[in-house]
């Protein structure tokens, strides 16, 4: 049976679609496109599909994807090979049929400020590549990318190519400006900036440093295991401040302060 649900605005279904591109982007990193049959909407930057290969069941449950890129009949992928899931994706060949459920969650409303600075940690760009193609056109957006550093070349090369001026930091000083990204979101921020941030817990935590020097809002896109995608598992949920969330429905897209109330 077919799946609707409506979630912020746009109808969760369940679709049927067909890899039409798969690629390398480096480090383990894939890019995919997917060509939806029945057309898709677009959905809102950090909103997410989950994806199977129709017909397998082993694994089992669908990858949560955020698309990087969305067009009337079709959506582009990046991800990390990580496990069984995210592997058996990566070796799938063009023509491959699968099965999507989404667009699922809630994204990253529209921004509310003058400027928008969007923090990443290696493949948390993703939902940020769609955002500043969305954005800067209407408003300053500057978007900073933090990895490891070496053998990380290829994937910051690919990124560069569809972020013009990609801010790029690594831990070792081989790619870009050392240090992390939130160090360089501390040199760029002014007061009353919009900030956004997907990437480690870790990292999201420090974005905390911002509202000492005048940041305006604070999103934040957490990842978490889950199967369903539309509430009914339980699965994801997380402590918040207003209470127990699931990542699923109520986010991935939250208010720093909800998910770190007690960090500053």
């Amino acid at each position: 049976m077919a799946l609707n649900v409506s979630v912020q605005g746009a109808e969760t279904s369940d679709r049927k679609g067909r890899i039409v591109l798969t690629e390398s982007v480096g480090r383990g990193c894939r890019h995919i496109r997917v060509e939806i049959e029945s057309g898709c909407c677009r959905p809102d930057p950090g909103q997410f599909f989950l994806i199977r290969e129709r017909g397998v069941f082993d694994p089992l449950l669908g990858r949560p994807l955020a698309p990087i890129a969305s067009s009337n009949n079709s959506l582009d992928f990046l991800f990390r090979i990580v496990g069984r899931g995210t592997s058996h994706m990566a070796s799938l060949p063009p023509g491959t049929e699968v099965d999507l459920r989404g667009p699922c969650g809630r994204g990253f409303p529209g921004p509310v400020k003058r400027r928008l600075i969007l923090v990443s940690g290696s493949l948390g760009i993703a939902p940020f590549l769609d955002a500043s193609a969305r954005y800067r056109d209407k408003m300053e957006v500057t978007v900073i990318l933090g990895v490891p550093g070496n053998g990380w070349e290829e994937f910051a090369k690919w990124c560069s190519s569809r972020v013009p001026g990609l801010r790029i930091t690594s831990d070792d000083g081989t790619l870009g400006n050392r240090g992390n990204a939130v160090e360089e979101a501390l040199s760029v921020i002014e007061p009353g900036d919009e900030v956004w941030g997907c990437g480690p817990n870790a990292m999201l935590r420090e974005l905390g440093h911002l509202f000492k020097i005048g940041s305006g809002r604070i999103l934040v896109s957490l990842e978490s295991r889950m199967a369903c995608g539309i509430g009914g598992c339980l699965g994801c949920s997380l402590p918040t401040a207003t209470g127990m969330k699931r990542v699923c429905v109520d986010g991935p897209v939250f208010e720093w302060q909800e998910i770190f109330p007690n960090a500053w």
